[in-house]
């Protein structure tokens, strides 16, 4: 029901101001039935002093707001011979009149972004019969919702208000569109956090990891699947991708790689191919000690940006294991009882490296100047004693067995064991080996524990007063002089220390892909083209989920969201148009309140939810 003014003119000249509620006419699609409320007439309004067309839009308002806030009375029949009958197989069963309200909260950011834009203005040259944005958005909100194949999802696509009308084809179709237009897509995702949400990509993190594929064959050459050290330690064939994250822990862009591709690798292709400008705008590369080589440091170096990348100790030079082991330099925090539970201290030292160049294959030198920051943690310490345990309890299981194995290893329990040839009770050439345990390389590992190197190009101005008040303290310009990437406000050791200590954030997001809400392994398409396809609507979805944490000041974690959204769902009554909320929870009532989405009744009409959703459209939402 809503109210409608109508104008009438009197023969008098008069004029009648009509306040009627309209209903639509059960069984018919656009009749109404009118029944007048309050009539008002120009004249009386004007002796009485009033301005009629002011009074009439204020009677409107307080017409409406009551009727809002009063019982609506419809009377309701049940049919109780409706039976139960399944729906159909998989796990993501749905009822033919149960349909779900969790993805307003995507529908809000999807708009925001302006993606609809993005689609519809390169779709109206497409010659296809069906609606890739909404195909699009579907694909977006069920990768969020319920993680499931492209057949999966299409199959249970009427759990959506709105348009349903198309086909599994045409799904694949899309996927095909948007792939091509991956690179503007990117850009344009980009562009739009930067103007709605602020983005903050002075630091930039970078990573890798992989994902695996049910299937056992690899590709060819030119595939992206490829046997290769895979995180999970599973046999299948995998596939790589580097990720770049900002500082609000926003996913920017991705890469794919082959499975076989060592990490340290992917660095500088990611580089080139990224949407990120490291040419232009100075950017301070953050990752850990597996993408330390010496020709990655020069890319970074050369570009004129700044890189924040770990080392191991452990695997340093004498220089570096003595100065990490020196009693001097150290600044040290105390616990409450007076125990030192951390210690950092720097330097800077010109570097000596060498690789293998690009052009002519042949090992060039150089030196460098970096900026090393030494840290060690009682918290780390602590751990890797826990986590080394178990591993020399198997060691000293294992001492004084007989083995055919001659072959040194650094893994596991042969870490600790020397494999001495014996025969006879005397060491000599021999068809098996006598297992003793090595306390010296025991002695020698403990003496690194709780000990990190982070190294650096990235310094401050000397004191307050180099400051210059006219850039803001993010501000960085490179000094070609030294190759330092000077930032304007005073960098201690411990900011760097706190930079790197930025990184965890992207491990987080790669455990969102893959066993958290995401589920992005493992991949099940086969054609190259599909696979990319596949990692891009995963990623925008991925962005989605940030975005809406972030909106939520990471209070809640990403599965706990996916959770109650996937759960709140509407029932539609048997033969009406009113729909019942049928799950409600503290999440639900955060994420509707924090994005302005108005789902506070537990009965909805379906005119309700049209208005509801269309709400979600508006680009004019803040946030």
């Amino acid at each position: 029901m809503a109210y409608v003014l109508v104008k009438t003119q009197l023969k008098d000249g008069d004029l009648a101001y009509n306040i009627s509620n309209a209903c639509r006419i059960p069984g018919s699609k656009n009749k109404q039935r009118r029944t007048t409320v309050e009539t008002h007439h120009r004249s009386d309004l004007t002796a009485r002093g009033i301005d009629p067309e002011a009074f009439i839009a204020q009677r409107m308002e307080a017409l409406k707001r009551e009727a809002k806030a009063s019982p609506k009375a419809i009377g309701y029949q049940v049919d109780f011979t409706i039976r139960l009958s399944l729906s159909g197989e998989g796990d993501l069963q749905v009822s033919d009149d149960c349909r779900n309200l969790g993805f307003a909260a995507y529908s809000r950011l999807y708009h925001r972004l302006e993606l609809d834009e993005f689609v519809n203005n390169r779709r109206r040259y497409l010659d296809c019969g069906f609606n890739l944005n909404v195909i699009f958005q579907h694909l977006l909100y069920s990768r969020c919702l319920w993680p499931a194949s492209k057949k999966n999802t299409w199959e249970h696509k009427d759990r959506f208000f709105g348009d349903t009308e198309y086909g599994l084809q045409d799904v694949y179709r899309s996927m095909d569109h948007l792939l091509k237009w991956r690179t503007d897509l990117l850009r344009h995702l980009d562009a739009k956090i930067k103007e709605k949400f602020g983005r903050r990509d002075t630091v930039v993190f970078y990573d890798v990891t992989n994902y695996y594929f049910e299937r056992d064959e690899a590709d060819g050459e030119d595939g992206l699947r490829a046997k290769g050290p895979c995180k999970e330690h599973r046999p299948e064939p995998i596939i790589q991708m580097g990720l770049f994250m900002d500082e609000l822990s926003l996913p920017i862009t991705y890469e794919l790689f082959r499975g076989n591709t060592n990490d340290c690798e992917t660095l500088p292709e990611a580089m080139d191919n990224s949407i990120i400008d490291f040419s232009d705008s100075r950017k301070i590369v953050v990752a850990d000690k597996g993408m330390m080589s010496y020709y990655n440091i020069m890319k970074i170096r050369d570009a004129r940006n700044g890189y924040v990348i770990s080392q191991s100790i452990r695997k340093s030079d004498s220089q570096t294991k003595e100065f990490a082991l020196s009693c001097e330099g150290w600044e040290r925090t105390l616990d409450g009882n007076g125990n030192v539970v951390s210690m950092i201290k720097e330097r800077t030292i010109p570097r000596r490296a060498s690789a293998y160049g690009d052009v002519d294959d042949s090992k060039h030198s150089g030196i460098y100047n970096e900026r090393q920051v030494f840290i060690w943690s009682r918290k780390y310490s602590d751990r890797a004693k826990r986590e080394r345990q178990a591993v020399v309890e198997k060691a000293l299981q294992s001492e004084g067995k007989r083995s055919k194995d001659f072959k040194d290893s650094s893994y596991g329990k042969s870490k600790y064991l020397r494999k001495s040839p014996v025969k006879a009770g005397e060491l000599v050439q021999a068809d098996w080996c006598l297992y003793e345990f090595d306390a010296s390389k025991l002695e020698e590992d403990e003496k690194y524990d709780g000990y990190y190197l982070i190294c650096t190009n990235v310094i401050g101005v000397e004191d307050e007063s180099g400051i210059n008040p006219d850039r803001p303290s993010g501000h960085a310009y490179y000094r070609d002089s030294d190759g330092f990437l000077v930032l304007n406000h005073v960098v201690p050791a411990s900011e760097i220390a706190d930079i790197y200590g930025g990184l965890w954030k992207i491990e987080e997001t790669f455990k969102v892909t893959k066993t958290g809400m995401l589920s992005l392994r493992p991949v099940f398409h086969s054609r190259q083209d599909r696979i990319r396809a596949h990692f891009l609507i995963c990623f925008i979805s991925l962005v989605l989920e940030r975005l809406l944490e972030l909106q939520l000041g990471w209070k809640y974690s990403a599965k706990s969201i996916q959770e109650s959204l996937s759960s709140f769902n509407a029932l539609q009554l048997a033969n009406s148009n009113i729909y019942q909320v049928a799950y409600y929870d503290v999440i639900v009532d955060t994420i509707l309140k924090t994005l302005d989405i108005d789902i506070s009744r537990k009965f909805l009409q379906q005119s309700d939810i049209k208005r509801i959703i269309g709400q979600t459209k508006k680009k004019d939402y803040e946030g």
